[in-house]
């Protein structure tokens, strides 16, 4: 017992021992160690620097072109992302009661940067636990709405080429991810048609999007997306159900 007790007392005090660059450092290393846990088939890997105790750089290489619907929302999204992972660990919130700065970019194909963003500790939302979600714990319906925000604060986004428009991505009470798009009036007749819906799940299936949103999501527990299409004041037109097994 004395023996455990001086151990856990000498680790105490090693860590009160340690220099600000030394747990910046610490963290760095602890980052590039998990890098691993957000690379998926569009993001191809992230790495964590530091060059004085209170900066942090992070970069992230991506296959993203730098425009697009799916570009925007997702880079966009990246820095709260990721400061909720960093403050989800103790040293990562350490650091960030300490003032030091995070600083990301965002590479895209050929290198090309598209997000240069320091990244603000103090707007993030405070009641997602990344840790305990990365060691397989599904989040809440309030927990997966917190994380879904990030990308909400972004929309609408409009795609140029047929004029439809993300306004909101939530998960309801069944902790599905249900996308509302508004749709420009051209459409509404289209979507009248009986059998739409059939036609479109079949090419949303063949571009292989869906299969992309199932896998960086499958940690979270997704198991069905919603596609709830409207018209400018809001009335549901159509609705499009894909289930995982579907896509997969």
């Amino acid at each position: 017992m004395k023996k455990l007790l001086f151990i856990v007392m000498a680790s105490v005090l090693l860590m009160s021992c340690k220099s600000d660059k030394d747990k910046t450092q610490d963290f760095v290393d602890m980052y590039n160690r998990s890098s691993g846990m957000i690379v998926n088939n569009k993001i191809k890997s992230t790495k964590a620097t530091t060059s004085n105790p209170d900066q942090v750089d992070i970069s992230v290489e991506t296959e993203y072109e730098g425009s697009g619907m799916e570009s925007d929302l997702v880079t966009s999204a990246l820095p709260d992302l990721i400061g909720q992972a960093i403050r989800s660990e103790k040293l990562g919130k350490e650091l960030f009661d300490r003032g030091v700065k995070f600083n990301l970019k965002v590479y895209g194909l050929n290198s090309k940067v598209i997000l240069d963003k320091t990244i603000d500790n103090k707007n993030l939302p405070k009641d997602v636990d990344f840790k305990s979600i990365a060691a397989g714990e599904k989040p809440s319906n309030q927990q997966l709405n917190s994380i879904l925000e990030s990308f909400n604060k972004n929309l609408p986004i409009e795609d140029p080429s047929t004029g439809t428009k993300i306004t909101s991505i939530k998960a309801d009470a069944e902790n599905n991810l249900v996308y509302t798009c508004e749709v420009p009036d051209s459409f509404k007749t289209a979507l009248a048609i009986p059998g739409t819906e059939e036609a479109m799940k079949e090419a949303m299936l063949k571009s292989g999007q869906i299969k992309q949103v199932f896998s960086q999501t499958s940690v979270l527990g997704i198991n069905h997306i919603k596609y709830l299409y409207t018209d400018k004041s809001g009335k549901v037109l159509k609705e499009i159900t894909i289930t995982k097994e579907e896509a997969m």
